[in-house]
């Protein structure tokens, strides 16, 4: 069975006709966020209701969720077929800068201090509680960069420098949490495929030149 929420609302079940999508696939990787990608007929009842970088996409499989993000830009062919394409919730780390920063300390708290300064420029819908955080060598590192960039950015360096994995939890409190583990646990390279799609003309909405903040450098 597989169902698919925007925003809290249900737009596709497998099991009901109401609501049907013409194609589906997710695709998750190791220490990336992921993405999905979903097509609406042109009389989907969400056919209009996916705001770019604000609405969340949640895809569940059996009643697992398999993925969680936000939709990002759709694009139209010439049978008015909507694609929309999702980012992964890893991405909404992008969304938020860390301004130059020096750590002398030990990997995870580093983490839990980069979680942190994140949740609290975050929006609610995109805060992450910390769950499991397991380092194969915890001993004291030195993380610094005199220029800003993202939340994401200083993860990856983080990882890159200690190894392991980041990956996202829905705990029994039904919050989500952001883990850093060992091993994965388990490898997900999953497409789950409806219809198909066949393009002869495409429009695109982007939201590739949207900001989601500016920060400027100068002199006093």
């Amino acid at each position: 069975m597989i169902s698919v929420f925007a925003d809290g609302a249900l737009i596709y079940d497998s099991r009901l006709d109401e609501m049907p999508l013409l194609g589906l696939t997710v695709t998750e990787s190791e220490n990336k966020a992921g993405t999905a990608s979903l097509i609406l007929p042109p009389d989907h009842p969400y056919y209009t209701r996916f705001v770019g970088m604000r609405t969340i996409v949640e895809v569940y499989e059996d009643g697992d969720l398999v993925f969680r993000g936000r939709a990002l830009y759709p694009t139209d062919d010439f049978y008015r077929r909507r694609t929309i394409t999702c980012e992964g919730e890893r991405g909404f780390l992008n969304d938020r800068i860390h301004r130059p920063y020096a750590y002398d300390a030990a990997p995870s708290a580093v983490f839990r201090a980069l979680i942190g300064l994140y949740n609290s420029e975050a929006d609610a819908g995109k805060r992450f509680f910390i769950g499991t955080v397991e380092v194969a060598d915890d001993t004291q590192l030195h993380l610094e960069s005199e220029d800003a960039e993202s939340f994401n950015a200083t993860l990856d360096r983080l990882v890159e420098l200690r190894g392991g994995y980041v990956t996202f939890t829905t705990g029994s409190d039904g919050e989500r949490y952001i883990n850093w583990v060992i091993t994965y646990g388990r490898h997900v390279n999953q497409h789950i495929e409806i219809g198909e799609n066949l393009t002869d003309y495409a429009g695109t909405d982007e939201t590739l030149d949207v900001a989601t903040v500016l920060v400027p450098f100068g002199a006093l």
